[in-house]
C-alpha cells in the first residue's frame, strides 16, 4: 500500500510540476490562457498534442527538441517536473500531506521563478501567503506562525528599508512572511540562517571561479526556498543538535 501511494504521489508530482513549468513563463510574459489555453512550442507556437506533454518522458523521447520545428526545448521543464515529483515523494512520509504539497508547490514556484527572472510574482505569492495563514489555523499552530511571519517580515523589511531596496527586493519581504507562516518562529530562524549560509557559499564559489563580481545581483529567493525546505525536514534536528552543544 505504501509503495502504491508513493507511486501515485510521484505521478501527481510530475503533473503538478508540468503545470508549474507552464505557469512560470506564462506569468512572466503575461500570456493569456494559463488555465484554458493550449500548450504550444515556445518557438514555432505549434499546438502540442498529448504525446508531447508527458512529463519528463516527452522531453527524453524528443531528445529535447520540438517535434514540429526541431527547436531546442529548455531543460528547465523536466527539471521542474522532476523536482516537484521528488519533493512530493519526500512529503509522502510526513503528516498533513495535502497541505504540505500545496505549500511546497508555492515554494518551488518561488525557487524557479526568482532563479529565472530575479523577481517574485504576486499572482502566486499573495494567495500563497493567504493559504499558509489559513492552513496554520487548521493545524492549530497560529500563534507560532504569526510570530514567524513577524520575524520574516521584520528581518527582510529592515534590510530593505536601510538599503532603500538595494540589498534585496520587496518580494523577499513577502517570502519572509510566507516562510514564517509555513514554519513557525523557531524553524523560520533556522531557515533564514540556512538560506544565508547557502547563499554565502554559492557567492564565494562564483567569486572564486570569476563567474561573478561583487556587483553581480544574485536572487535570494532560491536560497530562501532551500533554507525553508531544509528547516522543514531537518530543522528540529538542527535545533536539538545546537541545544546539545550549548549544554
Amino acid at each position: 500500500m505504501n509503495n502504491l501511494f508513493s507511486f501515485y504521489t510521484v505521478i501527481v508530482g510530475l503533473i503538478v510540476g508540468s503545470f508549474l513549468s507552464m505557469l512560470i513563463p506564462r506569468l512572466h510574459t503575461g500570456e493569456a490562457g494559463i488555465f484554458l489555453g493550449r500548450s504550444h512550442c515556445a518557438k514555432c507556437k505549434h499546438i502540442l498534442g498529448a504525446g508531447n506533454l508527458i512529463p519528463v518522458i516527452s522531453f527524453l523521447i524528443q531528445r529535447g527538441k520540438c517535434s514540429f520545428c526541431s527547436g531546442k526545448i529548455s531543460a528547465i521543464y523536466p527539471i521542474i517536473e522532476l523536482s516537484t515529483a521528488l519533493t512530493f515523494l519526500s512529503l509522502s512520509f510526513q503528516e498533513n500531506f495535502i497541505i504540505n504539497t500545496i505549500l511546497f508547490s508555492i515554494l518551488l514556484f518561488i525557487f524557479f521563478y526568482d532563479l529565472l527572472y530575479k523577481e517574485i510574482h504576486d499572482a502566486v505569492m499573495i494567495p500563497g501567503i493567504l493559504f499558509a495563514l489559513i492552513s496554520s489555523a487548521i493545524l492549530g499552530n497560529f500563534q507560532s506562525v504569526a510570530l514567524g511571519a513577524v520575524i520574516g517580515i521584520s528581518f527582510f523589511g529592515f534590510q530593505w528599508l536601510i538599503s532603500k531596496g538595494k540589498w534585496l527586493g520587496s518580494g523577499d519581504i513577502r517570502i519572509g512572511a510566507f516562510m514564517g507562516l509555513m514554519l513557525g518562529w523557531q524553524l523560520t530562524l533556522v531557515a533564514i540562517m540556512s538560506a544565508y549560509l547557502l547563499g554565502t557559499i554559492y557567492s564565494l564559489y562564483l567569486l572564486a571561479t570569476k563567474q561573478a563580481s561583487q556587483k553581480t545581483a544574485i536572487p535570494l529567493g532560491p536560497f530562501l526556498s532551500l533554507g525553508t525546505a531544509l528547516a522543514f525536514f531537518y530543522g528540529n534536528a538542527i535545533i536539538d543538535r545546537y541545544l546539545n552543544l550549548m549544554i
